[in-house]
C-alpha cells in the first residue's frame, strides 16, 4: 500500500489510517484463508477487497484503480518471486511454500522491507506516475483507444501475476526463477505503458 501511494504521489501523511486499515483488514483475511485451507482463491480474494478498497476509500476512478493494483501487485510479486528463488536456490526451501513457518515469515518480511526501500527510493527520487488523482479533482476524459488498450493490458497483467501466485501456492515443486521472469517481463510492459501513459497525460 505504501509502495501504491508513493509510485502514484499520494500523501502518505493524509492516507497513515487507510494503509493501517486495509494491513489489519488483509491480515485478518489471509489468516482466515490459511485457516480455511483455502490458499488457492486467497490472492484473488484479497486482490478484490484491495480494488474496492483503492476504489472506494481513496477514491480513485475504477480504471485507475486497477492500475494502481496491478503495479503494486506485480512489483510485489516480481519481489516476492526473486526471494522464493534465491531461498530454494540455497536449500531454504524445498517445493512449495508453507504457510506459518519461519521461511515464510523471513520471505514476507524480506519481500516487504524491499517494497519499503523501493518506496523510499521513488520518493527520495521524485519518480512515480502523477496521472492518477482522486475522482473529486481530476475533471473526467473521454476515453481513447489507446486508454481502453491500456486498461485491457493492465487485467491482462493482472491475471498472469494473479495465475502466478496460484501456481506458486499450489503447485508442490514451483519453478520460481521462471515466475520471476516471466512477473519481469510483465511488470516491464506495465511501466513503459504506464510512462506513455503518464506523457500524453502532461
Amino acid at each position: 500500500m505504501i509502495f501504491i501511494l508513493i509510485q502514484f504521489r499520494f500523501s502518505l501523511r493524509e492516507n497513515i489510517g487507510k494503509i493501517f486499515l486495509i494491513s489489519i483488514l488483509l491480515s485478518f483475511v489471509s489468516y482466515s484463508f490459511v485457516e480455511a485451507d483455502l490458499l488457492g482463491i486467497s490472492p484473488l480474494v484479497q486482490n478484490i477487497i484491495f480494488l474496492i478498497y483503492i476504489w472506494m476509500v481513496l477514491k480513485v476512478s475504477l480504471p485507475n484503480s486497477l492500475v494502481m493494483l496491478i503495479t503494486g501487485y506485480t512489483v510485489f510479486g516480481l519481489v516476492q518471486s526473486c526471494y522464493a528463488a534465491i531461498f530454494y536456490q540455497i536449500g531454504w526451501i524445498e517445493g512449495v511454500i508453507e504457510m506459518g513457518t519461519n521461511t515464510s515469515y523471513t520471505l514476507s518480511i524480506c519481500s516487504s522491507l524491499t517494497m519499503l526501500l523501493l518506496s523510499a527510493a521513488v520518493y527520495y527520487l521524485k519518480a512515480g506516475f502523477s496521472f492518477i488523482g482522486t475522482r473529486g479533482r481530476v475533471a473526467k476524459k473521454k476515453m481513447t483507444m489507446q486508454h481502453k488498450l491500456f486498461v485491457c493490458y493492465i487485467i491482462a497483467a493482472f491475471f498472469i501475476t494473479l495465475f502466478s501466485s496460484v501456481y506458486i501456492l499450489q503447485n508442490s515443486n514451483p519453478r520460481y526463477l521462471l515466475v520471476a521472469s516471466v512477473l519481469l517481463v510483465v511488470l516491464i510492459f506495465i511501466f513503459y505503458f504506464t510512462f506513455k501513459r503518464d506523457e500524453s497525460h502532461d
